[in-house]
């Protein structure tokens, strides 16, 4: 399989790459008001801490079926797939105040099943097809840098914006103006060049067992899925318990919860603005070293029982996380050759995200607990599992399938 990058897009595109990132900020802001508003519905109308942390866990458990939805990915252009799962996530987010007003809760899980769905095809598809085609490949660590930066300082903006609307307005109009914002995505995508589909004459199983085997074989690939997937255990779903703890722990109001997830998502957007520059002159395993330890610093400053220093180490976290995705994505762009990025991510994002699915039953349960310790507990010993394991290990060089090192320069 011919691993070589594609050739540069030419300048006229890259207003194409900021279009398609300013899109897709406006389309994260929406997020945060879904973000927002279940978990701190669910847990008015239901007093269930897990079913709250749920309504994030379902949106992240059709990542475990992801590998089928990669192969999808791979087999169709990549634009038009884009685009449809954009107008998907707009109708099921738009149904589900309906279903809030009859307090119809299977129903709401079910749908949020379908975003996550949806959510699924979107993000590996801008992530790993999109972003890099609009993208100098030379200049890959700064456009991924860039867009996560900039849809970051969209979910900075939007938890407050979210808090006051849900305050003032209840649940149902923060939903649809998250379902909104996927149509102004949607109407972005039509304007983008075409992504073709990779070249494959054999048929959906077969490709998704080419998939499977390029997974096992790729330098450094497995290595990455492990390790990420055991930091998603413990820490993944951290959005959703603070959420929690604000509410039933610290008894604040929506919008001051909001403004928490809003300084996580400030601390993301650091993070990613970041993540190219930090030890910019090391290798990309390296970098993703050290955003591993940043995290577990900052899991570590969340158990203790204050709720000033927990914000803190919110923030860390999410600053920790966006570097680590900014890293992690070029490590994955280099090791990954361009007609089996669908697959091979989708496999590796059904571990790593399925871990976060595993999380929120797991911080579900212990932030019941009346111990600050022991509720968070999980979090810090994931990261610093994670951190220790990815440090054990020496990083294998990227072998002829995928991009060099050097092309970083």
């Amino acid at each position: 399989m011919d691993g070589t990058p594609p050739s540069p897009p030419p300048a006229a595109t890259m207003h194409r790459f900021w279009l398609l990132t300013l899109a897709a900020a406006v389309s994260k802001l929406g997020n945060t008001f879904l973000n927002l508003a279940m978990p701190w519905t669910l847990l008015a109308d239901t007093g269930s801490p897990l079913l709250a942390a749920l309504s994030l866990g379902v949106q992240n458990l059709p990542y475990v079926a992801s590998p089928l939805l990669g192969g999808l990915i791979d087999r169709y252009e990549r634009r038009r797939v884009f685009l449809v799962s954009e107008l998907v996530q707009g109708v099921a987010v738009a149904l589900i105040p309906l279903l809030l007003a009859s307090r119809q809760i299977a129903g709401i899980l079910v749908l949020l099943l379908v975003v996550g769905c949806a959510s699924v095809v979107s993000n590996l598809t801008s992530d790993f097809s999109l972003v890099p085609a609009l993208s100098p490949p030379a200049r890959l660590a700064e456009a991924y840098s860039a867009y996560a930066s900039t849809v970051s300082v969209a979910r900075c903006v939007g938890p407050a914006v979210a808090g006051a609307v849900l305050a003032t307005t209840g649940p149902a109009w923060a939903l649809w103006i998250d379902a909104a914002t996927f149509l102004v995505t949607a109407a972005v995508a039509v304007t983008l060049p075409k992504q073709p589909p990779a070249p494959a004459a054999a048929g959906f199983l077969t490709m998704l067992s080419e998939g499977f085997r390029s997974f096992r074989r790729l330098p450094g690939v497995v290595r990455l899925t492990v390790v990420l997937a055991l930091y998603n255990l413990g820490a993944g779903s951290m959005p959703a318990i603070v959420v929690v703890l604000a509410k039933d722990a610290w008894h604040w109001s929506s919008g001051q919860a909001g403004l928490v997830l809003a300084a996580g998502a400030a601390g993301s957007a650091l993070g990613a603005w970041l993540g190219p520059r930090v030890l910019a002159g090391a290798s990309t395993a390296r970098r993703v070293g050290c955003w591993f330890g940043v995290c577990t610093v900052a899991c570590a400053l969340l158990v203790p029982p204050w709720p000033a220093l927990t914000v803190l180490g919110f923030f860390a976290l999410m600053a920790g996380e966006g570097g680590m995705n900014v890293t992690t994505n070029e490590y994955r762009f280099r090791a990954i050759p361009d007609a089996l990025t669908g697959r091979v991510n989708s496999i590796m994002r059904a571990f790593i995200v399925g871990a976060t699915v595993l999380s929120s039953v797991l911080l579900g349960w212990s932030v019941d607990l009346s111990d600050q310790l022991l509720r968070l507990a999980p979090a810090l010993i994931g990261a610093a599992a994670a951190c220790a394991a990815w440090a054990a290990v020496r990083p294998e060089p990227f072998g002829a399938t995928g991009r060099s090192e050097e092309q970083r320069a």
